[in-house]
């Protein structure tokens, strides 16, 4: 009978031991699915490159992450708007939080459907691209209601009644735009440097907060120069900017040059110049688009500047920063504003680095962008981030250096396209 106990009892532990094995086993399962439908929820658009989150460890990010982040990109069959909302997911993952991507599809009316979606989401946060002026107040108003902080990006309103009433906004985190006029008025000294004097202007639609500074500056500085401009055409996409070149170009069948005022512009310029038969004329675009740089030299197209959208970034940045507890602000206690990322030219001996370093990886690694938040890097606030801008800390040769830094290039391999790094 006592051997009947000792054994009973040996039975029940084991049984106990076996459920209790099962039950962990069965919630694992559960947690690795759901973590698997997370990082579906999460995924990047699709666009000119990809990279696991990993922290500076080399573990992979969390994507349920510390916050919801929510941007939205107008399209996703532009290369230019891709880039640039890639630009923000790697930061987001790069911080360990969730992204949330909205495709406007490029429809303006759906902007603020998006924006209303993803703060229902849950959103803690929004990193918001708007193309037209009137849209700034409306969205910042959307934000102030549900009580989530938003920062612009990469497209920001002139109006300084608008300027003036977004700063005035409690969620209003801040703002991060190219130094666009910039980009035009390098874009017609090129020309005119090139005995370039009569073009064609292909742009996006009235108003847009990025071209309209670029094409304002450009033409001032081209016409003040002896230039001509036969014609200025905008659209809302690319496929109808090269019908309306197509059309032009038969009533202005020799122009010098077409500026297309972004990438996706320059492109369709280079198509309708083909389809014209014109092999005279040359392309000028500013957008650091790996299409058009890989015509560079084998089509019209002749010269590309730009900063490779990262303002997609930085903005993202800014509003990890106030997240953290860190925020921005300036030396009067106001959000970020930035208009002056400046761009940089990607000459054809350069063109191989850019592509290791800027197209099949990201100019920053998840290191880096961690440490651009006060939370990880107490030395990092306004100053060293408005420095970072100022000293063109993402510009080709400074991030070549830094690959350098890291093993990753070799000083003979800078010193043959000019940079000395002994």
């Amino acid at each position: 009978m006592k051997n009947f106990s000792k054994l009973f009892s040996i039975l029940l532990v084991l049984t106990m031991t076996v459920l209790m094995l099962s039950g962990c086993s069965g919630k694992k399962a559960s947690e690795d699915a759901q973590t698997r439908d997370d990082a579906e929820t999460t995924a990047a658009p699709a666009g000119n490159q990809s990279e696991e989150s990993t922290d500076s460890d080399g573990a992979s990010g969390n994507t349920s992450g510390t916050y919801k982040i929510g941007y939205n990109y107008f399209g996703s069959g532009s290369y230019a708007l891709l880039s640039l909302a890639n630009n923000s997911k790697v930061a987001i993952d790069a911080f360990g939080n969730e992204a949330v991507g909205m495709d406007d599809e490029f429809s303006v009316e759906k902007i603020v459907q998006d924006i209303e979606n993803m703060i229902s989401s849950g959103a803690d946060g929004l990193i918001i691209w708007l193309p037209a002026e009137s849209l700034y107040l409306t969205v910042a108003d959307i934000c102030k209601q549900a009580e989530v902080p938003f920062v612009l990006n990469d497209k920001i309103p002139s109006d300084e009644s608008i300027i003036k009433e977004l700063k005035a906004n409690p969620y209003f985190v801040g703002a991060v735009s190219p130094a666009n006029s910039v980009y035009g008025e390098a874009i017609a000294q090129y020309a005119l440097s090139q005995n370039l004097k009569t073009c064609i202007i292909s742009s996006s639609g009235v108003g847009d907060a990025s071209d309209t500074p670029r094409l304002e500056a450009f033409t001032k500085a081209f016409t003040e120069g002896g230039g001509e401009i036969l014609a200025e055409l905008h659209a809302d996409a690319a496929d109808a900017a090269q019908g309306q070149l197509e059309d032009t170009l038969v009533a202005n069948p020799d122009p010098d040059f077409i500026y297309g005022v972004g990438s996706d512009f320059g492109i369709a310029a280079v198509s309708a110049l083909e389809n014209a038969g014109n092999t005279r004329a040359v392309v000028l675009t500013s957008g650091l688009d790996k299409q058009a740089l890989s015509l560079l030299g084998n089509s019209p197209m002749k010269m590309v500047n730009g900063d490779f959208w990262i303002c997609g970034m930085l903005s993202a940045v800014v509003l990890q920063n106030y997240l953290d507890g860190t925020p921005l602000k300036d030396a009067n206690g106001g959000p970020v504003w930035v208009d002056n990322v400046m761009p940089f030219e990607v000459p054809a001996d350069k063109y191989d680095l850019y592509t290791r370093f800027f197209l099949d990886e990201y100019c920053y690694s998840n290191d880096e962008i961690k440490q651009m938040s006060g939370k990880y890097n107490p030395d990092f606030n306004y100053d060293a981030f408005i420095k970072l801008i100022q000293d063109q800390d993402y510009s080709l040769d400074k991030r070549l250096i830094q690959k350098y830094k890291e093993s990753k290039v070799t000083a003979d391999e800078l010193k043959a396209v000019g940079i000395d790094v002994d």
